[in-house]
């Protein structure tokens, strides 16, 4: 269980907003060495079906639903990451938006092959790649209210992606417990 938190806590952070590093003046790496910094708190992970719910341990209720994706050999190949939208409110050329999905991958995909998402035998939908680091490429895609129902309603999310000299490769992501999961976020 404690590789599962470390596992899930390092995902978390790699699934934090791209900001820019910027390098620490020696003056700085001083100041840091006069005060020994406070522990990271971990994120509370709670199991709910083949979902993880991880939630900020600052208390200020962000939590997202998180999910490793396994490759045809049972070796983790991608994260998938689901937050709900804040606001209401949220549309894009309307339509309504109930959440956003981070789906974070190992570098070496094909990016110009881009992401494809397919709910059990409904329409596969296909996303571009957003960014690559040294972590991985990430797909962050709005989801629309009648995606969710159908991820509610589904069995298995079939993930596929590209790697150079592999060809197409699909995971299969489990939706077990995906319902409960969503609600209490």
């Amino acid at each position: 269980m404690n590789k599962l938190k470390l596992l899930i806590g390092a995902l978390v952070v790699t699934t934090l907003p791209l900001v820019p590093v910027h390098a620490q003046k020696i003056s700085d790496l001083a100041a840091e060495t006069e005060e020994p910094a406070a522990p990271a708190e971990q994120p509370e992970v709670t199991q709910i079906g083949d979902w993880g719910v991880i939630c900020d341990p600052a208390g200020n209720g962000s939590c997202a639903m998180t999910q490793l994706g396994k490759d045809p050999q049972g070796s983790p190949a991608i994260e998938f990451v689901v937050r709900k939208v804040d606001e209401e409110s949220a549309e894009i050329e309307g339509v309504k938006i109930a959440a956003v999905a981070d789906i974070i991958t190992p570098l070496g995909v094909l990016l110009e092959f881009g992401l494809r998402l397919k709910i059990d035998e409904g329409e596969e939908r296909g996303a571009p790649f957003r960014i690559c680091q040294q972590h991985g490429c990430l797909v962050r895609e709005p989801l629309s209210t009648d995606v969710i129902s159908s991820l509610k309603r589904g069995n298995t999310a079939k993930v596929t992606v590209a790697a150079e000299g592999a060809g197409p490769i699909d995971i299969d992501i489990s939706l077990r417990g995906f319902t409960k999961a969503f609600d209490s976020l």
